[in-house]
């Protein structure tokens, strides 16, 4: 193959890609699928971190329901909304946003009781996040 054809595979490829890429600032931008997203993230981190605590997955199913559907009044396509909650990199930043708000709290990285301790607070306060727990 010459060195032509692989610059025009991969020009081809990079256009393609662009055509199909889909502009999320708006959900990024959206408080309610910020404020959910970021909450089911922290949520899902004391659930990975703390053996105590469990996720209510019906009722973080029921909730992402209902933020697909805001989503989706916002103009984005079922597909578009899965691809973005599904996006590696969306995980990666929302999980760079819940690692330090839960440090904030309390939490210490590799201390298990830290992350029980602000969970049950949580569910204490009530809030979003403790809506997701439940204590085994």
């Amino acid at each position: 193959m010459s060195i032509r054809t692989v610059f025009l595979a991969a020009g081809l490829s990079a256009t393609a890609g662009m055509a199909h890429a889909t502009d999320y600032d708006p959900l990024r931008s959206d408080s309610r699928m910020h404020a959910e997203l970021l909450g089911a993230s922290v949520a899902y981190l004391i659930d990975e971190n703390c053996d105590a605590l469990s996720l209510r997955k019906l009722r973080l199913l029921n909730k992402a329901f209902s933020l697909r559907k805001h989503a989706m009044s916002l103009g984005f396509s079922h597909s578009e909304v899965m691809d973005y909650v599904d996006s590696d990199t969306e995980q990666d930043r929302f999980r760079a946003i819940a690692e330090p708000l839960l440090a904030s709290k309390g939490v210490v990285e590799g201390q298990e009781e830290t992350y029980c301790t602000v969970g049950r607070a949580e569910i204490e306060k009530r809030s979003f996040t403790g809506s997701l727990l439940y204590e085994r």
